[in-house]
Parts: structure tokens; sequence; C-alpha cells
């Protein structure tokens, strides 16, 4: 039973040219999707921290004062 036409290099390249312009848009919209994530998260704990120093009764200057002294440490 034949197994149909072969296809002929340049056609061979042109797919793969093909694929990897695939790959390569969804792999930029998948970082772009982790990116967004990413600041998501960052977002979710700037607000964690915020409540938190609210809660302590600190103002956001002391407790960036606290830390320098930390370091300076």
């Amino acid at each position: 039973m034949a197994r149909g036409v072969k296809k002929s290099l340049q056609e061979k390249i042109a797919q793969k040219e093909e694929l990897i312009d695939a790959l390569s848009l969804r792999m930029k919209k998948e970082r772009d999707e982790l990116n967004e994530l990413l600041e998501m998260q960052k977002m979710e704990e700037l607000n964690e921290l915020r409540t938190a120093v609210e809660q302590s009764g600190m103002e956001i200057s002391e407790l960036i004062q606290v830390a320098q002294m930390q370091n300076a440490q």
C-alpha cells in the first residue's frame, strides 16, 4: 500500500519554520502569563505586609528604619 507523496525538502523546512514560529509565540504568551501571575503574587505579598504593619500599630517609615538598622548590624 502506498504511503502517499513524499514531501520535498523545502516543504519540510517550511513546516519546521512554521512549527518554531508557533512554539515561539506560545512561549511568549506563557511567559507573559507567568509575569502577570508573579506581579499578582507581589501585590498579594505587599497587601499582607501592609496589613501586618497596620495591625502592629507601626508606621511604614518606622518599619523601614528598623529594617535599615538590621542591615547595618
